[in-house]
């Protein structure tokens, strides 16, 4: 699930109830030797038994308290491997309808692939995280190109943004391949259960998370996709980063962490890193029907997306002096700040954003006049809802609507008037 337009990610150790974000990469692993913890051989010290117990256990469980999810109802591989990656770093909450949204939209792998890359991103708007839809894309290129998904787990590997834990996922769950996958949650209650030393994403941790979670797969009397989706579901609901709810789990009686009273040291969780401040100056250039002039992002990570035309401020910049700056570099467009608004906050990541938007007027050529600069579009901010725009775009607009009020002129360029109130004042944007 980053800004400009990402909405604002899960707090860290969240992850998603059904889905979480691949493993993390093998180079992860630090330079240096991890400190073993007091308990470090416990992860060994496992009763005989063991893992027939809790997979018995939390089976029964789960097809009793199970959440009733679109995406739960079918075995396409198209439907699941979508909800899988819409699922990375995005709560369930938040994706459920976007998910049926996007299958109604693209409901099969080759209406996908046909699709222009600005539908897509239009389509995944509010979900943040773009590269997500960009490689879902390409990958359903590949996959309609060939005739169909690949017919097995180094296949499915193979595709475009699919990592280890989604093309188990999918295996799994749409083909019955006996697979284990293991995202953040799966990886919580393994290293709970199994009082698993070390940090997620260095070799001490994840090799015998890998062995605990491959021998619970073997011990499941039920499909390989059902027994995953279970045991994701109980870090979901019971096996919280925070406060588990251990008189609840139908584990909790095999479960080394709790038998240790040290549910909290596992797994071992990374120094929580300090938010990192940044201004953010965009300029809202209206015409006399009221709409916005509206740019293509050419970086990364919001390549493709359209925006308002701006960028981040330097250090001790004042944020009109920015504006101006950033939108000649990096669309050569001319502007004249007339007016701040109120200003807004954003989250992504560890960036905390404060939005700093102007009521601008062009100080040039328009795009598409001579001497103008290329590229521009004139949206209207009802429409941004429905543009490939990312969340920083898509807010501004909504406050632009709630503020304005209804009947008055919407806006003027260079040498006209904004939308005002009685008075002259000009409308702000709420905080």
């Amino acid at each position: 699930m980053v800004p400009g337009g990402p909405e604002t990610p899960l707090p860290a150790g969240a992850e998603s109830p059904t889905a979480g974000a691949e493993s993390p990469p093998a180079g992860a692993e630090s330079a240096t030797a991890e400190a073993v913890s007091p308990t470090a051989g416990a992860e060994s010290r496992i009763a005989a038994g063991a893992e027939s117990r809790i997979a018995a256990a939390t089976l029964a469980w789960f097809r009793k308290n199970r959440r009733p999810l679109p995406f739960r109802e079918t075995a396409d591989p198209y439907r699941v491997w979508v909800s899988e990656v819409m699922l990375q770093q995005t709560r369930v909450e938040a994706m459920i309808d976007r998910y049926r949204e996007f299958v109604a939209r693209f409901p099969d792998v080759g209406t996908l692939a046909a699709a222009p890359e600005d539908e897509v991103l239009a389509a995944w708007a509010g979900l943040g995280y773009y590269g997500r839809a960009r490689s879902l894309h390409r990958a359903a290129r590949q996959v309609a190109a060939a005739g169909g998904f690949p017919g097995d787990l180094a296949g499915f590997r193979a595709l475009p943004g699919v990592g280890e834990y989604t093309a188990a996922a999918v295996r799994s769950i749409a083909a019955g391949e006996r697979v284990a996958a293991v995202d953040g949650n799966a990886r919580r209650v393994l290293a709970r259960l199994f009082a698993v030393p070390g940090r997620p994403g260095r070799r001490v941790f994840e090799h015998p998370v890998r062995r605990r979670a491959e021998a619970l797969l073997a011990a499941a009397a039920a499909p390989p996709g059902e027994w995953n989706q279970a045991l994701m579901e109980l870090g979901a609901l019971l096996c919280a980063p925070a406060a588990p709810r251990c008189s609840d789990c139908p584990a909790a009686g095999e479960c080394r962490a709790r038998a240790l009273g040290a549910t909290d040291r596992y797994p071992e969780r990374p120094p929580r890193r300090p938010p990192v401040p940044v201004r953010f100056a965009q300029g809202l250039v209206l015409d006399d029907s009221g709409r916005m002039l509206v740019f293509r992002r050419r970086e990364t990570p919001l390549r493709g997306l359209w925006e308002l035309p701006g960028g981040e401020c330097r250090a001790g910049e004042p944020a009109a002096a920015a504006l101006v700056r950033e939108a000649r570099a990096r669309y050569g467009l001319s502007l004249a700040p007339r007016e701040e608004l109120p200003s807004f906050r954003h989250a992504v990541m560890d960036r905390r954003i404060t939005v700093h938007t102007f009521a601008a007027d062009l100080d040039g050529p328009a795009p598409g006049e001579p001497g103008g600069p290329p590229g521009g579009r004139r949206v209207r901010p009802e429409a941004a809802s429905s543009l490939a725009a990312g969340a920083i775009l898509r807010k501004t607009a909504a406050l632009w609507l709630e503020a304005r009020p209804a009947g008055r002129p919407r806006g003027r360029e260079a040498g006209g008037a904004v939308d005002t109130l009685p008075g002259g004042r000009r409308p702000p944007i709420p905080p």
